[in-house]
């Protein structure tokens, strides 16, 4: 999953969304920092990936729920 949002994200300078059954939401690099939106909220910001990856892991996003 890592490679996926550094790749999508750093790359082409956007957004990547994902949905479930019940969510949606993106991840995005601005300014540097690493946010998640979840269902149109802001639920994480942070400066690394890392932190950015297990705060989707407790929302139970999965690689497979990311739209490419």
């Amino acid at each position: 999953m890592k490679n996926l949002i550094k790749q999508s994200v750093t790359t082409n300078g956007e957004s990547l969304d994902f949905e479930t059954v019940e969510s949606f939401g993106h991840v995005q690099f601005n300014r540097n920092e690493w946010a998640i939106f979840f269902n149109c909220k802001c639920v994480h910001v942070s400066k690394t990936l890392n932190s950015a990856i297990n705060k989707l892991e407790k929302l139970g996003i999965t690689q497979f729920d990311f739209i490419q």
